[in-house]
């Protein structure tokens, strides 16, 4: 029970970052990404730009 508890508070900080520091939040993403896929530094870029000019909305409206 306690692991759920836990990752409950996880997204709820998440959610709080990406209201109030999206720029953070983005950050924070590609640091971890970069990290899995090390050699596909442009196209991940591309496809983070991507998706959230795409989906800022709906990222805010969740937090």
């Amino acid at each position: 029970m306690a692991t759920v508890l836990d990752k409950e508070t996880v997204k709820e900080a998440l959610r709080e970052l990406i209201h109030e520091e999206p720029d953070t939040f983005k950050t924070l993403l590609k640091e971890i990404f970069t990290e899995e896929n090390s050699g596909n530094d442009e196209e991940f870029d591309r496809l983070l730009k991507e998706n959230f000019e795409k989906y800022g909305d709906t990222f805010r409206a969740l937090a």
